[in-house]
This record gives C-alpha cells, structure tokens and sequence, in this order.
C-alpha cells in the first residue's frame, strides 16, 4: 500500500514538471532611457502593458515567450506609456483586439491610440491585416488613419531547431512612403524554452542602428528582459519585467 501510494504521489509530482501551467493574462512593465546626442539630459519613457486572452495559452513544448504567438492566441490588449523628455512631456495609450482565424489563415489587428502633450491631444485608429500560411509564419501590413497607407510588410517566423527544446525567431520589416524607407532585421535564438538571446538591425532613411537583447523566464510566470541599441542618435537602453497567471 504505502509502495502504491509512492508510486501515485511520485506520478504526480512528475506530471507537474513535465505539464506547463496555462495562462490567460499577461502583464508587463518597463524603462527606456535614451542617452541622445545634443540632449541636456537623458530621455526615459515607462511602459505598462496588458493582455488578456479569450482562451488559455498552452506552455508546453514552446519557447514560453512565443507560446500565444504559435498557439495563435486571439486577445484584447492595452498599453499606457510616460516619455520623459525636455519640454513637455508625452504621454500615449492604447487599446486594440488581436484575432486569429486559423480556419482562414486570417489574422487581424486592430486599434485606438491617444498622444497627449501639455495642451495638445491626438487621437488616431489602426488596424494591421495578415496571413498565417503555415505554423510559425505570419506576414502582415499595416495602416494607420492619420498617417494614411505606405507601402509596409513585416513577417515574423518561429521553429524548432534539431536540438530538444531549440528554436529560432526571425523577423523582418520594410516600409516606403514620402521619399522615407524603412528595413530591419531581426532574430533570436532559444536555447531552451525559457533563455533567448538575439539582435536587431534598422536602417531608416540611410542611417543604421544595431541592438542586442535577452530574455529570460525565471519561472513559468516571471520573466525579465533587456536590450541595448546603438543608434546616430545615442543610446537606448531597455529594461523590463512580465508576469502571467
């Protein structure tokens, strides 16, 4: 008896390693310095941002950081953020839906932004159109009201590498409206489903900027991330923190 109730207690114990908790809401904040040539002071803007998702997000068997990407996790989501800077200060929110159709291999973004500055407020709609062709892949392009529609594209692809637990993210932009051209570059490696390291490169309008960045789930539910971009302008510096349950 005690040898079966070893055996059950052990099971347990077993399948609570090897089963990764679902979530439903995702939370995140972080900080941005800007150390900006011809600046007086540094530039620091502050982040919070939400999501909820309609259907618990499966962990089990993906980089946790990717896990509502690949599992095509439709949500609401909102953010709110606080730019630091000489003069008046910025501060901007959002709020947007995110759905995917995998019936269709439709994906669909879209949303409402304030800016609002000492005496100054703007409001503005987008929405962000794409196709899902096969796992991992997503091609979208974009539209925002007040700026109208340039030509844009942004794809996203994440896989599994031949090592257990292994995957690879690449993504890639370009835009062209009003004589201003935008590329970037980007990728990262997951050593395991929890530690992903990567880069970033951007040209905009002939001048080039190169980044690095980490993240890493401490736990299934706590998460830390950090970046660092060298651009003509300055320094960026990033630092963040997410939680779910």
């Amino acid at each position: 008896m005690k040898i079966k109730i070893l055996v059950a207690a052990t099971t347990l114990l077993t399948s609570g390693l090897v089963l990764a908790a679902p979530y439903q809401y995702d939370v995140g904040a972080e900080v941005i310095r800007k150390d900006l040539d011809g600046l007086n002071s540094e530039t620091n803007e502050y982040g919070l941002t939400g999501a909820y998702y309609f259907d618990a997000v499966k962990t089990s068997n993906v980089p946790l950081a990717e896990a509502a990407y690949l599992g095509k996790n439709s949500n609401v989501h909102a953010g709110v953020s606080n730019l630091s800077r000489p003069g008046p200060n910025l501060n901007s929110y959002e709020v947007g839906a995110e759905f995917f159709i995998p019936e269709n291999f439709l994906y669909v973004d879209a949303g409402v932004q304030q800016a609002r500055t000492k005496g100054n407020t703007d409001n503005d709609w987008y929405t962000t159109l794409g196709l899902t062709p096969i796992d991992g892949l997503l091609v979208t392009t974009s539209y925002a009201h007040d700026e109208g529609y340039d030509a844009n594209i942004r794809a996203k692809y994440v896989a599994p590498l031949l090592g257990a637990g292994e995957f690879i993210n690449v993504e890639a932009a370009f835009s062209d409206g009003d004589g201003y051209t935008y590329k970037e570059l980007a990728g990262d490696y997951y050593l395991d489903t929890t530690l992903s390291v990567g880069g970033i490169i951007k040209n905009a309008h002939s001048d080039t900027s190169f980044g690095v960045r980490a993240r890493k789930f401490f736990t299934e539910e706590i998460s830390a991330n950090a970046s660092y971009e060298d651009t003509p302008d300055g320094n960026v510096v990033t630092v963040g923190a997410n939680i779910r349950f």
